[in-house]
């Protein structure tokens, strides 16, 4: 039986920095033991997931003023590869909520990874968060971890409302998208082509914006992922300061695509 709890001790501190390296590798950067500590004296939150003793995920976040609201940020979120497939990401997630409720706290801010599906439907569809900006190369192109994806870091940062239409909607399930449903060409941006098009992005009031499905090392060396990067970033670039709204994430077989309606 898998239990969640905040962590405290120094053993179950200690072991949730041998879980981010087994996560993002020995050569990541990672939140030693000492951080962990000190940031739970000033407000931090780390909540694990045990199978007996056994830590089998954590998230870690971190308390901030952002956007001139009080808030967390949240910084960390691994499951181990034994206890993936099974929605830990998500009952992480919903326990850092109740727990941050009961302090007070109703606001949670954390960056991802727009290209990688699995995590863009979690935060959106399964758990209602907004994006609110699109940052390119947010923690530079050489991370040293291993899930590192096409080139540079580019990141959205995303907010939740722990209390909002939004998030109660998400938690109920209103969210999961028909994983079938495919836009129209005239509204999508999708991959490039071996040769550069000269194409406009679409300017109707819902466009789609396709990213990779499952990232696998097939994946990797069928596409060139870099340069849908580049193809993705500028057109969140151009559709975040024009007004678009991202809604939620449509999942595919072998491609993903962001929904966004004009506001």
């Amino acid at each position: 039986m898998m239990e969640l709890r905040t962590l405290k001790d120094l053993t179950d501190l200690r072991s949730c920095v041998a879980l981010q390296h087994a996560t993002w590798g020995e050569g990541a950067e990672v939140v030693p033991t000492s951080v962990l500590q000190v940031s739970q004296k000033t407000g931090g939150f780390l909540g694990g997931a045990f199978v007996g003793d056994t830590l089998v995920g954590f998230i870690y976040s971190l308390f901030a003023n952002f956007e001139d609201t009080i808030c967390h940020w949240s910084h960390m979120l691994a499951v181990d590869s034994s206890a993936q497939g099974e929605g830990l990401g998500r009952r992480l997630k919903l326990f850092q909520r109740e727990e941050l409720l009961t302090r007070g706290i109703s606001t949670v801010f954390w960056t991802f990874d727009p290209m990688v599906a699995q995590n863009a439907h979690l935060n959106l569809n399964r758990l209602g968060a907004t994006v609110l900006t699109y940052v390119p190369n947010m923690y530079g192109a050489d991370t040293g971890s291993l899930l590192h994806v096409g080139g540079e870091t580019d990141r959205f940062i995303v907010c939740w409302d722990l209390e909002s239409r939004r998030t109660r909607r998400a938690m109920e399930g209103d969210f999961r998208s028909d994983s079938k449903q495919v836009p129209k060409e005239d509204c999508l941006v999708a991959r490039p082509g071996p040769e550069p098009t000269s194409k406009e992005i679409p300017s109707g009031d819902e466009v789609f914006i396709e990213i990779p499905g499952e990232l696998t090392d097939s994946t990797e060396a069928d596409v060139d992922l870099v340069q849908w990067r580049a193809t993705v970033r500028n057109a969140f670039m151009r559709y975040l300061r024009r007004g678009y709204a991202v809604q939620n994430l449509y999942r595919g077989t072998n491609t993903c695509y962001y929904f966004l309606t004009r506001s």
